[in-house]
């Protein structure tokens, strides 16, 4: 049976392997601009799921797995198995993300690459002829490396779930194995000399012939360290806050190799991550715990402003309720001094006003002038006082510009000799009295006896 190819499989590092590894990282790429669409800035920004969230300043432990290759081995292969060609691959690692764009870790990897042997046909011209070779190597890679995201370039993407790392390093790599051959020596003696059977035969598979003589194996192991340079390009989708799922590809570019080692390593590794955050629970209760504090201090606010403003409003209310009754108390006084006077007797009023210009309290020098005169006149008697304001303007302001205008009287009238206990009573009425002209803008000075 005929088990020969009718077409050979396609070389690892052929250029038709090289356009099919093109056309699928042009397509990522493509799907990465589209998933990197800027969103709205000025868009509501609840707590969620966040590129920034995850990745900054976080550490985050991985596993990976998948299969590798090794390029440009010593050892070659004749007619060996497929599955030499691809060897298994497993590790993980520590990253500390710096920032979304940054990240820095360490690496280990574990593998081996494989060469056999299997002639087909056997050259016995020479003696001992090899029928089998293989040559098996296990490495153990270590490295520091970093990796940027180029998915940050656009720093308002909508899908920050998806991630794209590129990056580099320096790693040691550490390999140990075996090369085991087995050998045919056939010898014929005769008349007392030994020489090879099978002097200008050639023996292929499809003979059949038997043979008798020496079946030699050796096993010879082989061990060297190297640096190498890694590149990596690695693929990352989120499925949860802690759980990160990608897709690895990496060649290790070896250093000094020396004639024994490979020329490169490459990788593909499907991998898996843990972050260590924060679960959605917590993130949300802290979230919400800083908006209650803030409306809590906002409320307390509140509170204490409304509280002042009570207090002022329950003085305020005081201070009327208490000029209301004072008032009441001089008006009642004067209706029983007019009352008291005695019938028939021609009453004689000597009073006096000293009048202010709108909205003032300020005495003019000519009303002052006259005041010092009637001072002069009156001095030794008592006098009582009373404070007017015109009708324009609030009921409570005409209060106070009224109290206002008697307290200056009042000191005009001390400094003119009169003491407190003559100038009695004292009295600012406001609009009380409905004024809207002048006459309401006056300080009345009365003779009591």
């Amino acid at each position: 049976m005929n088990k020969k190819l009718s077409k050979p499989p396609i070389p690892l590092l052929s250029r038709r392997w090289a356009r099919v590894g093109l056309i699928v990282l042009f397509t990522l790429s493509a799907i990465s601009n589209l998933y990197a669409q800027d969103e709205q800035v000025n868009k509501s920004q609840f707590p969620q799921n966040l590129n920034s969230e995850l990745r900054r300043n976080t550490w985050s432990i991985y596993a990976e797995g998948g299969l590798s290759w090794a390029t440009d081995v010593w050892y070659q292969s004749f007619n060996a198995k497929r599955s030499y060609n691809q060897s298994p691959a497993v590790g993980g690692g520590i990253d500390f993300t710096i920032r979304p764009w940054v990240r820095v870790g360490v690496e280990y990897l574990w593998s081996r690459y494989r060469r056999e042997q299997r002639f087909s046909s056997l050259n016995t011209q020479k003696m001992p002829v090899k029928v089998y070779g293989n040559y098996m190597m296990n490495f153990h890679n270590a490295k520091l490396g970093v990796q940027f995201n180029f998915m940050e370039l656009w720093p308002h993407r909508r899908a920050q779930w998806f991630n794209a790392w590129m990056g580099t390093g320096i790693g040691y790599s550490f390999i140990k194995g075996n090369e085991y051959g087995m050998f045919f020596n056939n010898t014929m003696t005769q008349d007392g000399r030994t020489t090879p059977i099978g002097n200008n035969l050639i023996v292929n598979n499809e003979s059949e012939l038997s043979l008798t003589g020496n079946v030699r194996t050796t096993n010879q192991h082989e061990k060297f360290n190297k640096l190498f340079i890694p590149t990596v390009l690695h693929f990352e989708a989120d499925v949860s806050r802690r759980f990160t799922i990608g897709l690895k590809g990496e060649m290790d570019w070896l250093l000094s190799r020396g004639g024994i080692a490979p020329k490169n390593y490459i990788f593909g590794l499907a991998t898996i991550r843990y972050n260590f955050v924060s679960s959605r629970a917590k993130k949300l209760q802290t979230y919400y715990e800083g908006e209650l504090s803030v409306l809590n201090d906002e409320v307390n606010e509140v509170q204490k402003e409304t509280a002042r403003y009570r207090d002022r409003a329950d003085s305020e209310a005081s201070e009327r309720q208490r000029l209301e009754q004072l008032n009441a108390d001089l008006q009642q006084r004067l209706l029983d001094s007019e009352n008291s006077k005695s019938e028939g007797k021609a009453a004689i009023e000597i009073s006096h006003y000293v009048q202010f210009v709108n909205n003032s309290a300020s005495i003019s020098k000519d009303e002052l002038s006259h005041l010092k005169h009637f001072a002069a006149y009156m001095r030794g008697h008592q006098l009582s006082v009373i404070a007017e304001a015109s009708t324009p303007g609030t009921t409570r302001y005409n209060q106070k510009l009224s109290e206002r205008r008697l307290k200056h009287v009042i000191k005009a009238l001390l400094k003119e000799g009169f003491v407190k206990e003559n100038l009695h009573p004292q009295i600012a009425i406001g609009e009380q009295d409905g004024k809207p002209d002048e006459t309401g803008r006056r300080v009345t000075i009365k003779l009591v006896k």
